[in-house]
């Protein structure tokens, strides 16, 4: 039997809701998003996960650069 990728109670946490994340957008909110918004979501998530791809790159910067990129997003959703 293979032994868990991760132990740490933290780590396992964030994996589950990671799962549960993708769950609800799949089965819950998917069908939901109207077609502009599914690509504005699309856009902020394609560059955080091209971000989180550089293990180099610390998080803070990741969260700095994606908050400046996505701001003015959520925003707009905001206000609708």
């Amino acid at each position: 039997m293979a032994r868990p990728k991760f132990t740490d109670p933290t780590d396992l946490a964030i994996v589950e809701i990671h799962r549960r994340f993708v769950d609800v957008m799949e089965n819950v909110r998917m069908e939901t998003i109207k077609p502009e918004m599914k690509k504005r979501y699309l856009e902020v998530m394609t560059k955080l996960t091209d971000k989180l791809a550089m293990p180099s790159k610390p998080l803070s910067e990741i969260v700095g650069e994606v908050m400046m990129e996505a701001g003015p997003l959520l925003f707009q959703a905001m206000q609708r």
